[in-house]
């Protein structure tokens, strides 16, 4: 491709946009526009030094978009569940009886609509890479219905194949596996020690299911790079690695020295906490993940990294974990 191309990138101040800002601004084949709803943060003016063009825009303004995404010949478009949903300013915004997460999820699936109706309005775009997920309520055949984190992406992206057609032909869907910085930051499956100093992945999972782990912050740009660069039509789980959470326990001790297990809690018991309205959607979600895969299993158009026509070189796991401050996590 020519130096004349420019890919737009939203969410570029966050874990998945962010790495593919990066991946990006060190190729000096390509401009990166980089979107954000704050122009003047620390986070974009460091991406404006470095060279990228900053942009404000919002995915909840779709007046804002569409002198965005002008002169695109490619667009990474990425949405934030658990943003909306623990973004105090959001709290009131459910409708009477409402769930959050519930408004979370139908909100998140207008955020995609908004880009996606943008989007298809480019005449110069190439390629667009959507962040989606797969869908639960399909795949298990309506048995887990709560998991709006998944299927808000999953609904958003089916509207845009219903409605744009030409848009799609041109599309490659990113789906991120499970975040490895859960591990380290989330509340939920942070790592815990037990009174005998073993540290523990613990969880509703069967630890003995494969899963896709990703260092999103890390591994998203070198993976949404191959796939701007490939032919469109993949539907992408991406990953570092494949792993079991008692094969992911196994690698935590090579790599720290110090001893861990995965423990799979019974169904529905869940830390103090956790809010209520999330039990269900994460009751779901683990259920899912064990009976149908993270990545929904019988969907026939999933592919993996190794398929990829150039698959990027990615860390380890082993290297994750060898470089985090554990003795912080653990507050030692």
């Amino acid at each position: 491709m020519s130096s004349s191309k420019l890919i737009v990138i939203f969410g570029s101040t966050g874990n998945q946009g962010g790495s593919v800002v990066n991946s990006f601004l060190d190729d000096p084949v390509w401009r990166v526009r980089a979107i954000t709803r704050n122009s003047s943060s620390p986070k974009a003016q460091a991406l404006a030094t470095r060279g990228a063009e900053v942009v404000q825009a919002d995915i909840d303004s779709p007046a804002t978009l569409s002198a965005a995404l002008e002169g695109a010949h490619a667009i990474f478009a990425v949405s934030d569940f658990w943003g909306l949903y623990g973004d105090p300013a959001n709290r009131s915004k459910a409708k009477p009886g409402q769930p959050l997460n519930v408004w979370a999820g139908e909100h998140e699936t207008q955020q995609l609509k908004n880009v996606i109706d943008a989007a298809a309005k480019v005449p110069t775009l190439e390629r667009f890479i959507l962040s989606s997920l797969s869908n639960p309520t399909k795949w298990s055949k309506g048995k887990y219905t709560h998991v709006y984190h998944f299927d808000s992406k999953a609904n958003a992206e089916q509207y845009g194949r219903d409605k744009y057609p030409e848009l799609f032909a041109k599309t490659s869907v990113f789906q991120a596996g499970l975040f490895l910085s859960n591990f380290v930051l989330n509340g939920i499956t942070k790592l815990v020690k037990n009174a005998d100093g073993v540290v523990q992945f613990i969880g509703a999972l069967d630890v003995d299911n494969k899963l896709p782990f990703i260092a999103a912050e890390e591994d998203s740009g070198p993976i949404v790079k191959a796939l701007v660069q490939e032919p469109a039509g993949k539907n992408l789980i991406a990953y570092r690695e494949w792993l079991t959470l008692r094969e992911l326990a196994e690698i935590f001790t090579k790599a720290t020295g110090r001893k861990a297990e995965a423990v799979t809690v019974p169904k529905g018991q869940f830390g103090p906490g956790v809010p209520d309205e999330l039990k269900q959607e994460l009751e779901d979600n683990f259920a899912y993940f064990n009976e149908f895969g993270y990545e929904g299993r019988d969907d026939p158009t999933v592919i993996h990294p190794r398929e990829l026509e150039s698959p990027p070189s990615l860390d380890t796991v082993y290297d994750y974990f060898k470089k985090q401050n554990w003795s912080k996590v653990f507050n030692e």
